[in-house]
């Protein structure tokens, strides 16, 4: 009885461990800086199904990247281990663009990252009260 108490001690050990270091995915939404073309905050204005994209109006165009995405690495985060929320028409988000084509739309409790042409959930929860206190930083 204790060796199979002993094994199974080692056994949650190990997975806890691997779960720890990453082995479900990041644990944090870090966005780097040096891979980003462009960062604005925008509307989303209508989903177009057929063709899993947004619809939206540019509401600020930020100039100072950098700056930005400090800020917005730096705010609070948590992550969700239950199915990931969706973004919706008529949500104020950050729109990060990469040099490669990809694509995140950012909102507090929800996004939508494209990868190469695929779309994917973000399980990332940003304090609210700080993420939309960044929003209104820049568009007022």
């Amino acid at each position: 009885m204790t060796k199979k108490i002993a094994v199974f001690v080692v056994v949650f050990v190990l997975l806890f461990s691997l779960c720890s270091c990453g082995f479900f995915g990041p644990s944090r939404y870090i966005c780097n800086p040096d891979n980003v073309k462009s960062v604005q905050i925008v509307r989303l204005d209508r989903y177009i199904e057929a063709e899993y994209e947004f619809e939206y109006t540019v509401l600020h165009e930020i100039a100072d990247r950098n700056g930005f995405l400090k800020k917005l690495n730096e705010i609070k985060q948590s992550k969700s281990w239950g199915p990931p929320l969706s973004i919706d028409e008529g949500y104020v988000v950050v729109r990060i663009e990469y040099y490669n084509g990809d694509y995140d739309f950012i909102y507090h409790d929800s996004q939508s990252f494209t990868r190469s042409n695929k779309n994917n959930s973000g399980y990332f929860f940003f304090d609210k009260e700080e993420f939309e206190q960044l929003i209104a930083e820049y568009i007022k």
